[in-house]
This record gives C-alpha cells, sequence and structure tokens, in this order.
C-alpha cells in the first residue's frame, strides 16, 4: 500500500528530529568563528588529590557511592557515571559556603544552569575543582534522580 503524500513530510521531520536528539550525523565544516576575549579571571590552580565519586543506581536506590567525602581546598572531584541513566551533579547556592557561588560555578565546564553540571551518560564524568573554595560543606544531588534521595555532600576542610 503506497503511504499517503502528506505523510512523507511528517515522517521526514520525525527521523530529522530523532537524529538531532541522537547527535545524528557528524560533519566537519571549515567554517571559523570568532571567540572575543574575556575578562574573566583564571581559576586558582588545582593543587591537591583527585577523589572519585560514583553515581549508582543499585536496584531501585540512586545514590553517590560515598554520598559524604571530606577534601582540601585544591582537590578536585570527578563524578563517574556508572550505573542508572542520566545523571548530574547540581549544587544550591544556599547549601554551600559563603563566597562558593562564582568558585564552583567557574569549575563546572559543561554547564547544565547555575551550579549545575550538564548530563552525563553512564562510563562519562564530571570534573570539578575546589581549588579557592572556601572551608565548609557543599551538598549536592543529582537532579534527575532528586525525588529517589540521591544527594551527597562534600565537606571542604
Amino acid at each position: 500500500e503506497a503511504i499517503p503524500t502528506m505523510r512523507v513530510p511528517a515522517m521526514i521531520a520525525a527521523v530529522a528530529l530523532v537524529l538531532a536528539a541522537c547527535g545524528g550525523e557528524k560533519t566537519e565544516t571549515t567554517e571559523t568563528t570568532e571567540v572575543p576575549a574575556t575578562t574573566e579571571t583564571a581559576a586558582p590552580a588545582t593543587t591537591g588529590t583527585t577523589h572519585t565519586v560514583e553515581m549508582v543506581q543499585d536496584g531501585a536506590a540512586f545514590k553517590y557511592v560515598p554520598a559524604e567525602l571530606t577534601i582540601k581546598a585544591g582537590d578536585v572531584v570527578v563524578f563517574k557515571s556508572v550505573s542508572g541513566g542520566l545523571h548530574n551533579v547540581q549544587f544550591h547556592a544556599d547549601s554551600i559556603p559563603a563566597g562558593a557561588e562564582a568558585i564552583i560555578d567557574a569549575a563546572i565546564s559543561n554547564k547544565q544552569g547555575p551550579l549545575a553540571s550538564a548530563l552525563v551518560h553512564v562510563g562519562e564524568e564530571i570534573s570539578i575543582s575546589f581549588a579557592g573554595a572556601p572551608v565548609g560543606d557543599y551538598r549536592f544531588t543529582c537532579l534527575p534522580h532528586m525525588a529517589m534521595g540521591m544527594h551527597g555532600k562534600i565537606t571542604v576542610q
């Protein structure tokens, strides 16, 4: 049976949408874009240890492992998605020390929004430097799994 003519454009649009959502086919371009110079100051240098926090689905539970971590200013925390689909790291301005918002926001290179990393797939990771971070507790959550109790805390000493 032939496909009605009106359905063809809708099907093409649907396929294009799916390809765009999945990244589609990558093509090389020779177009150059000028990037304006920024006046932002460089983030303080990372001087400490690198710690890993795994983002995990264990049965019906979604969690960070470890859920609580104590580090020093200058350390880096690598959040690695190991199971459970898409995860992210979301700090909230009212759940971190005074003066930390600009430092943490600048340390998140692949942002979804203020104080929030982009979503990552299993096997991907997010690195956040705590160089220059004030002493105190930094509470965070995974936005997609917040209602399921996926929360954590980093204490900077």
